[in-house]
């Protein structure tokens, strides 16, 4: 026996010293496994068969090793568990090992047969394991039937469904019988399910045993938490037991020291479970329900564990005699030690300790936060007679200091002789009586010599600084439209620029410090400024228009050098830089412009046109125009809707947009919502549309056919007739030239008709003309 005992120790040694390598390489784990399966089997010894169970217990548990791994292993150690646990009076350490083992079997092997539905020998071991293990939850020891229940709890977490977070990866969701094919060979579902339903029942039949085992229930408890966060289908079921029991039932009869541990053992669990399962599923359907159970159990438990001691003691007689029991010794006054000698600082002033190591410690090393938050807990829990005194210390050193510090005052006496020493040291009694009133006269004399004459200081002014030459004010008003451009685009980035605010010419500029309102302020600066209109209303007559519309319509003209052109050029150059976002700044700006530009013209009559309006909004066209795409319709009808007015200026540049086949939709569409929209201009419009006609191709001429059309009927027809008319006259007129060599005059008998010949020239006339010549010809 003690050869045997000697040998197993022996063997013992050599064992942990390859656990050892396999716990510093987990890849060793493939290796050392079938070289110890056949030495720690059944006939081993009891102490080898206890350390081979706790190693397999141990690898198989551990999260070092990979889940692929120790789910490839399972199928050669099931065999030597199972041979292991089948022997009558096994020992209970290895028992507890093997189940602990097989509990984190289950679910890998679970998961293999899912995938293999052919081994079939694989999971018949596992079942005969799993009976065993079930049958001895009753008359096992107690050690083995905690491990009894941690296995159970594992096999009913996974003959549960759980949640499949990838279906395209099934290898890494969680294992359960969601994963179980319905036409599984070997895992029928309704039998899995039926058989977790009442291993779940067994497992929560622990609470309504009697009498109960706190060891039981405390490591039902500890494994129900599990199922509870992963499973949803059965956490209100396993809630609802733990709320129908009661832990402080066993109270009830007379208590002793061993019921008291109980009894708070149990509850301390069943509270610690509730509270957990309160923060690790948020808003459960029993919540209020376990609020209230937590509630109750903190009543019971406050008045079955209350301690008489700690009940409020009666008040004790007072009489004389009693003060002097409890009578507080009063600290004595503290000494501080004394300032160093001058020159001192201020570390020297409120330095009130001797310690050499807390005078050397430098407090700027610590960050600002720290001291502050350490120097209020001090002053929370300082003793405040103690701070008097230390402040009465540095008062008492700050006002020794400030004496020290005070210059010695000089006497104001005259010295007598000329050094400035009195000559004459002796004492003379005899001179004492007829001397006094001259040296009084000699004091008051020289008070009046040594005393200086008021100082009249009169008010005093800074000198005006030079004035500023032209080119500097032109540089500093740049800086400056610069500087509120720049707030605008950062408004603009930070997405402030859509404030809801009120609209109209007459609203307030700055209504809130976004995008939109200092933009306005531009504008207002630009538009509502001193313009220079004064000028251009006096350089105008009656009979220069020609010459207005030059000044105006001219984009190279010379502008005035003042601060609301350079903020006009400068908003011009903002809105081209990113136009489509930017338009509703632009048609703000023009709007400004044209109301400006009509509280001009009250005060000058004989300013007939809108210079400002019509300069920009020709310049924005212009600059606009070539940018657009097909897909900026919106855009272009938006613009030409909310302009204040339009003229034939604009319609002729809008009119370009037809030369270009991707955007002649585009043209004829703005041109039909202005014909819509815009009565005022229609007839302008029309006439652009005729004009596009005329000189337009085939696909102009297509598309605007329909228009004029239905706005002016008649007109194509008369327009075809003309044209044929003239091409009648072309061709006559080559046929006569090829004849003759040259080009004839033309005879009275080949004369074409006069009335064709008028209306010839009536329709290729403009139709402003064409309009006026028919009002006159009634």
């Amino acid at each position: 026996m003690a050869g045997s005992t000697s040998s197993a120790v022996e063997m013992i040694s050599q064992l942990e010293a390859a656990r050892k390598l396999a716990l510093s390489d987990p890849q060793v784990y493939n290796q050392v496994l079938p070289g110890i399966l056949p030495i720690v089997g059944p006939t081993a010894h009891v102490e080898v068969r206890r350390w081979g169970a706790d190693f397999l217990a141990e690898a198989f548990a551990s999260p070092s090793l990979p889940t692929a791994q120790k789910e490839q292993l399972s199928s050669d150690v099931l065999p030597t568990l199972r041979a292991m646990l089948e022997p009558p009076g096994e020992d209970p350490a290895v028992v507890k090992s093997v189940i602990q083992a097989a509990a984190s079997l289950y679910p890998l092997v679970f998961r293999r047969v899912i995938s293999h539905p052919t081994e079939t020998a694989l999971w018949q071991e596992m079942s005969r394991m799993k009976l065993n293990i079930l049958q001895r939850m009753d008359s096992a020891p107690i050690a083995v039937r905690v491990c009894c229940i941690k296995f159970v709890q594992k096999v009913v977490q996974v003959e549960t469904p759980g949640l499949i977070s990838d279906p395209r990866r099934p290898e890494q969701n969680e294992i359960s019988i969601a994963l179980v094919p319905r036409t599984h060979p070997l895992l029928p579902l309704p039998n899995l399910e039926a058989e977790a339903s009442g291993l779940l029942d067994r497992l929560l039949s622990v609470f309504q045993e009697t009498p109960m085992d706190p060891i039981l229930v405390d490591a039902t408890l500890n494994c129900l938490a599990v199922l509870i966060r992963t499973r949803p289908s059965i956490s209100t079921k396993i809630v609802s037991a733990i709320l129908n029991f009661n832990p402080l039932k066993q109270a009830n009869g007379p208590m002793t020291p061993r019921l008291m541990v109980i009894a708070r053992s149990m509850e301390r669990t069943t509270r610690a479970l509730l509270r957990w399962a309160l923060r690790a599923v948020p808003n459960h359907p029993l919540e209020q329900k376990i609020q209230a159970y937590l509630m109750r159990l903190q009543q019971s438990r406050s008045a079955l564990f209350a301690e008489p001691t700690a009940q409020k003691r009666p008040a004790e007689p007072t009489d004389g005699l009693d003060d002097a029991k409890r009578q507080r010794i009063a600290a004595g006054i503290r000494k501080f030690p004394p300032m160093p000698p001058p020159p001192n600082t201020y570390t020297h002033l409120f330095t009130l300790t001797e310690d050499t190591s807390l005078q050397q410690f430098d407090v700027t090393l610590l960050p600002a936060d720290i001291v502050s938050t350490v120097t209020a807990v001090f002053l929370q829990h300082v003793d405040s007679n103690s701070l008097d005194g230390a402040i009465d210390a540095v008062r008492s050193r700050y006002t020794h200091l400030q004496k020290v510090n005070q210059p010695t005052p000089v006497p104001d006496v005259p010295m007598l002789g000329p050094t400035g020493i009195d000559d004459e040291d002796d004492y003379d009694p005899e001179f004492v009586t007829g001397t006094e009133p001259i040296v009084e006269s000699t004091t008051e004399r020289a008070l009046e010599e040594l005393a200086q004459p008021a100082i009249d200081l009169g008010p005093f002014e800074l000198p005006k600084p030079p004035p500023l030459t032209g080119p500097e004010v032109a540089t500093l008003s740049d800086q400056t439209v610069g500087h509120v451009f720049q707030l605008v685009a950062s408004l603009e980035a930070a997405g402030h620029s859509h404030t809801k605010q009120q609209l109209g010419l007459n609203r307030i500029a700055a209504s809130g410090n976004d995008r939109d309102s200092w933009a306005t302020i531009l504008m207002r600066l630009a538009t509502r400024a001193p313009t220079g209109l004064d000028d251009v209303a006096n350089a105008l007559n009656e009979d220069d228009a020609d010459g207005l519309g030059q000044l105006i319509k001219s984009e190279n003209a010379e502008e005035k050098p003042n601060v609301a052109n350079r903020i006009r050029q400068t908003l011009f150059m903002y809105v081209l830089e990113d136009f489509r976002p930017r338009l509703n700044m632009a048609i703000s700006w023009l709007t400004e412009e044209w109301y400006a530009d009509k509280m001009t013209a009250k005060t000058h009559p004989e300013l007939h046109n809108l210079p400002n309006y019509t300069r920009w909004a020709n310049r924005l066209m212009d600059r606009l125009l070539p940018y657009l795409d097909a897909r900026d319709k919106n855009l272009l009808i938006r613009f030409l809707s909310e302009i204040p007015t339009i003229d034939r200026e604009i319609l002729s540049r809008v009119k370009t947009l037809a030369r270009d086949p991707e955007r002649i939709n585009m043209c004829i569409l703005a041109m039909q919502y202005l014909l819509l929209m815009r009565p005022p201009v229609r007839d302008m419009v029309l006439d652009t549309i005729e004009v596009i006609w005329r000189e337009g191709d085939d696909q102009a001429r297509a598309a605007t056919s329909k228009v004029l059309a239905k706005w002016r009927p008649g007109f194509l027809e008369q327009a075809v007739k003309e044209e044929e008319v003239d091409s009648k006259m072309n061709v006559k007129q080559e046929t006569e030239t090829k004849t003759n060599g040259v080009a004839a005059s033309p005879s009275p008998d080949t004369a074409p008709d006069a009335a064709a010949v008028d209306a010839a020239e009536a329709m290729s006339m403009d139709p402003r003309k064409r309009k006026a010549l028919a009002a006159a010809n009634g």
